[in-house]
């Protein structure tokens, strides 16, 4: 079993079938490199400032990153956080279990020359809860630039998606490396074992991580004080439900009520599957059906 790759013209079920299979899957070439460079450069003076303040053990001593506020600071990242690719897969992974789905996290993450690898983990340790079959959230990877073995491209242990719990520890031994261009994503579950690689190069390797969580769920990272209203009313519908300014379900099962509704500038999301009640309340039809009318 092997990491797989796709061109951006593949269909999203052949995407989707590799990364319920193997835990994970790559993308190419789903951006242009322009936007990337764009994004980046929005990033940079961020990641030079303060970058550094996380390091320790398990974030690195040479490696520069910021999760605080990323789409106040580059709002071009907007593009990639609400891209359609990513949509067309959370859909798949995260809806059957949920109404809607949410932004968990947003880091920016440059590993310089000489770090060494990270430590290997799946990002939905941090839920107290498992349910086999239930993904609780997946993660993207954007490559901010060309990822390779050499210079620390993430690492990820195919399959490792199977065992359900941190205590059920795969072989971590069996990794791979996700070489890619910039401009591709990396999908991976919540589940699956990674951890960013070895930068035995002279350049950085940066990148960008959206993780996306059941809509149900506490998000990592509280989007309401990093991306405030007034700049979040800036961003289109399916983003802002994205951060978190909608309620979760419909009808009278809504969680996330602001004062019995849902503030009036969040317009309903495109997506109908993230409005309709999935089979939770029965309907008249359902009723006469059940009585053998």
């Amino acid at each position: 079993m092997g990491l797989a790759y796709f061109d951006n013209a593949a269909t999203t079920e052949s995407v989707v079938g590799s990364l319920r299979r193997d835990g994970a899957v790559v993308v190419k070439d789903l951006v242009e490199p322009g936007l990337i460079d764009t994004v980046l450069a929005e990033l940079r003076p961020r990641l030079d400032s303060s970058g550094l303040k996380t390091t320790g053990d398990f974030n690195g001593e040479r490696t520069l990153r910021t999760s605080t506020s990323v789409l106040c600071k580059a709002p071009s990242a907007a593009a990639l956080v609400d891209h359609d690719w990513v949509i067309r897969i959370a859909n798949e992974i995260l809806l059957p279990h949920c109404a809607m789905y949410q932004v968990g996290s947003m880091s920016a993450i440059e590993i310089l020359p000489g770090e060494s690898a990270q430590a290997l983990h799946r990002d939905d340790s941090l839920y107290p809860i498992e349910s086999a079959g239930m993904e609780l959230q997946i993660g993207v990877m954007w490559a901010l630039n060309d990822f390779t073995e050499e210079n620390g491209g993430t690492r990820v242990v195919p399959g490792s998606h199977r065992y359900i719990r941190s205590w059920h520890l795969p072989d971590v031994s069996n990794w791979e490396s996700a070489v890619m261009s910039k401009g591709s994503a990396l999908f991976y579950m919540g589940s699956t074992w990674h951890g960013g690689g070895a930068n035995q190069n002279d350049a950085p390797r940066a990148g960008l991580i959206n993780t996306y969580s059941l809509g149900w769920l506490r998000q990592e990272s509280n989007h309401y004080l990093e991306v405030p209203p007034e700049i979040a009313a800036g961003f289109g519908p399916r983003l802002r439900a994205l951060l978190g300014y909608t309620a979760h379900g419909s009808g009278d099962d809504k969680i996330g009520n602001y004062r019995g509704e849902c503030p009036a500038w969040v317009e309903t999301p495109p997506e109908p599957a993230w409005r309709d009640d999935r089979g939770q309340v029965a309907t008249p039809e359902d009723a006469k059906l059940q009585a053998g009318d």
